[in-house]
């Protein structure tokens, strides 16, 4: 009330309050009448047009319009007030000065800043930089530019960087270049990421855009154009990004609270050859990797930046400590200022800089070290330093992101294999069908000793190059890295990240698992073969088990070759729970697998061979399973033999492809097939092994009760060795987790004892 009390006389403006007999009231309530409106927005602008309005009166009234300079902007672009979008920092300008530059309207379309005004102004008043008295200051004048003495504004485009802080988040932009710098937190990256923009998404820290067309224009985005910035390029242009983050480096050091004014432009970098006109500046004096001198200003002394002569951390070492020391090795000719040292986090995140101390002085070098630096999440992180040296000039050196590897757990093993793990989920993330393809390949290849090879000349190793190729390029980057046996004192080898996508495409399958199953990588210490290429194709081609195996010959077999007991049988072939049989590879045709959800490992698979449901001690009704029919495929068409199985229709009369499969093998586990299977002679003279026809799988109707005497052909027997834990498994599948864990555990050591190889320790185990 006071305020608006001594307002009401006394003020008179012409354009404003003189019209309302110099009450300002009066006048309030005259602009909001005209605005129609209560909105700040509206009210403002008419404000503002009547305060412009009644200052032009003014100098015209007194004859000083001619040789004033106005100059009109907005504090910030429409898009928002705080946003470092585009539309964020460009803003509305225009000067008037007819006494400067004429009284016909004319555009200057150069890139400037609000840092301008004052060198402009100065200017303007006849008070330029070459005078002595003349406070340094940041920006440059637009005068001459403006009076066309550099013409159309082309040149201001492409030689120059303006810089862009908002709260925590940065940019810098070059021509038709611009790059970001963005924190955990940043609205536009979450707006981006929101809108689904390419290359953007929540965890981007850098960015960088091309603001210009083919042609090198800059687009204007409106409501019919999208905004250029919509696409993040950093991916195909990491050395621009580069260096442009050295750049803005330059001017976040140089405009720190606590380091002496300087007044040179950063900008301007030839690391590499300076792209063209409309993009990265190409200015003259520049810095390998840091600031470029403004040649309207420069320092007297150097302009060569700091030299690194080596650091520790390379590129793809893995640490197994949360709190890393880094250490930089650099010289100048002034001596070195000081060394910062940042961190990317495997999100992507970019780490606020710590200050490094000197360590060590020599006489050809300084050493720098970092504090200790947290590592607060497993995966591959990032570290970088920036050298600064202590010449008037602040000359930089800006190392390139060093990639390393950092995973938490109970041993150095862990750590390691964690990592290797993670990135064969992300594969199996990406393709689901290589859950089964990554068991049938651990199970191949420790068929006669786990050695990270598979004869692909063998017929029954057809289809197992698809989950071969696909970790071809993890066994690439890990299988006998130098950092990882540095890192943890032992070899993994292409056997050992083998046995581990086992464990991961098992993780993924056997879904509801109880807590105490986490298929955990045990050891590592597998030795490849010879023989084989680099993806372990070729070597020994051990004997596989024949699929027409009867109980007491699959017995044997897995006794033989892996010292399985009987129940540890019946677990492992409780891996055909999960995968299909494709005519292609194997000559079965069984292209939706052996239960009725072949993605999930479970107890399903025993169910299909075991009948009943309620009372595991009823003999017949646990014979009485689904029936099971024997039929021939023949395959004289495909580069794969003829073969026997059975098969169950899940709808009887349905004639769509439906059905699920169970080999002679299968079949094994539940009846003794030992004196009935005989050899199947085809029409085309083909001979195929494993035809039953002198006894059935089941009996038929109400005859389970009695035994089915009358069924003809009989019965066949059921296996004494292996019914028994097949029907507890079919019960129980939290027992046939735990067992067929133990029992792949057993198989993935395959050849070698305890002593031969290297314990994990830790649970890896991901879900």
């Amino acid at each position: 009330g006071d305020f608006r009390s001594t307002m009401s006389t006394g003020w008179s403006v012409e354009g404003m309050t003189k019209e309302f007999g110099d009450d300002c009231m009066l006048y309030r309530a005259n602009v909001q009448e005209r605005a129609q409106s209560t909105s700040t927005h509206d009210l403002g602008s008419i404000w503002v047009d009547d305060a412009v309005g009644a200052i032009y009166k003014a100098l015209e009234r007194t004859s000083q319009l001619d040789d004033t300079v106005i100059l009109f902007q907005l504090d910030h672009g429409k898009a928002g007030k705080d946003e470092i979008w585009e539309g964020g920092i460009r803003i509305p300008q225009f000067i008037h000065y007819p006494n400067g530059f004429g009284t016909a309207s004319r555009t200057w379309d150069g890139m400037v800043s609000t840092i301008d005004v004052g060198p402009t102004f100065l200017d303007y008043a006849g008070i330029s930089e070459s005078n002595p008295h003349m406070y340094p200051m940041d920006g440059r004048s637009w005068k001459n530019a403006i009076d066309n003495i550099l013409g159309s504004g082309d040149d201001w485009k492409a030689n120059r960087c303006l810089f862009f802080e908002s709260s925590e988040e940065r940019s810098v932009r070059c021509g038709c270049d611009k790059y970001f710098q963005l924190s955990s937190s940043s609205p536009e990256k979450a707006e981006a990421a929101a809108n689904g923009w390419p290359g953007w998404n929540t965890n981007t820290a850098e960015a960088l855009v091309d603001l210009c067309d083919t042609s090198g224009n800059y687009v204007v985005a409106d409501l019919s154009v999208t905004s250029p910035e919509a696409v993040n390029i950093i991916a195909s242009e990491p050395q621009k990004a580069f260096e442009l983050s050295g750049l803005l480096q330059c001017h976040l050091d140089k405009t720190k609270a606590d380091v002496a004014p300087t007044y040179f432009e950063c900008g301007g970098n030839t690391a590499t050859p300076p792209p063209t006109p409309a993009t990265l500046p190409p200015t003259p004096a520049p810095s390998l990797r840091g600031t470029t001198i403004n040649p309207t200003n420069p320092p007297e002394e150097d302009t060569t930046p700091p030299i690194v002569h080596f650091f520790n951390t390379e590129a793809g070492t893995y640490l197994t400590t949360n709190t890393p020391v880094f250490h930089v090795w650099a010289s100048d000719d002034s001596s070195i200022r000081s060394v910062k040292f940042q961190l990317r986090d495997p999100s992507g995140n970019i780490r606020n800089q710590v200050n490094g101390d000197l360590a060590e002085v020599s006489i050809d070098h300084e050493k720098w070290a970092s504090p200790q630096m947290t590592l607060d999440e497993s995966g591959e992180w990032a570290w970088r330093a920036r050298v600064t040296d202590n010449s008037a000039a602040r000359n930089q050196f800006l190392m390139p992101w060093v990639h390393f590897h950092f995973r938490g757990g109970d041993s150095p093993v862990a750590a390691a294999v964690g990592i290797i793990r993670a990135e064969i989920e992300q594969l199996i993330n990406g393709n689901n069908a290589l859950r089964p393809k990554f068991l049938r390949l651990g199970f191949h290849d420790c068929v006669g000793g786990c050695d990270g090879c598979v004869n692909m000349d063998n017929g029954d190793n057809a289809g197992l190059d698809v989950p071969i190729d696909a970790l071809v390029p993890i066994v690439e980057k890990y299988a006998h890295n130098a950092h990882i046996t540095a890192a943890i004192g032992s070899t993994i080898s292409r056997a050992d990240i083998w046995a581990l996508a086992t464990l991961a495409g098992v993780d993924f399958a056997a879904g509801g698992a109880p807590s105490d199953v986490t298929w955990s990588m045990t050891h590592i210490g597998r030795v490849d073969c010879s023989g084989a290429d680099a993806a372990g194709k070729g070597g020994p081609d051990p004997e596989l088990p024949s699929p027409n195996l009867n109980t007491h010959e699959l017995l044997d077999f897995f006794e033989q070759n892996f010292g399985f007991s009987s129940d540890e049988t019946v677990a492992i072939m409780g891996a055909h729970s999960i995968g299909a049989a494709q005519r292609q590879n194997s000559g079965f045709d069984g292209p939706h697998g052996w239960v009725n959800n072949p993605n999930q490992l479970s107890n399903g698979y025993y169910d299909m061979i075991i009948g009943g449901s309620v009372d595991p001690t009823n003999f017949w009704d646990l014979i009485h399973a689904p029936q099971w029919t024997q039929e021939t495929i023949e395959n004289s068409n495909l580069d794969a033999p003829s073969r026997i199985q059975w098969f169950h229709q899940k709808t009887p009369d349905s004639t769509q492809p439906d059905k699920i499969i169970m080999l002679n093998a299968d079949i094994a586990l539940v009846r003794d097939l030992s004196d009935h299977m005989v050899d199947l002679t085809l029409p085309s003279g083909e001979v195929v092994p494993g035809s039953v026809t002198t006894c059935s799988f089941r009996c038929s109707g109400n005859q389970r009760l009695t035994g089915c005497p009358d069924r003809n052909p009989p019965l066949c027997p059921h296996a004494v060795a292996t019914f028994d834990k097949a029907t507890e498994y079919a019960f129980d599948n939290d027992l046939f987790l735990r067992d067929f864990e133990s029992v792949l555990d057993k198989m993935l050591k395959n050849g070698y004892s305890e002593t031969d190889l290297v314990a994990v320790g830790g649970d890896l185990a991901t879900t």
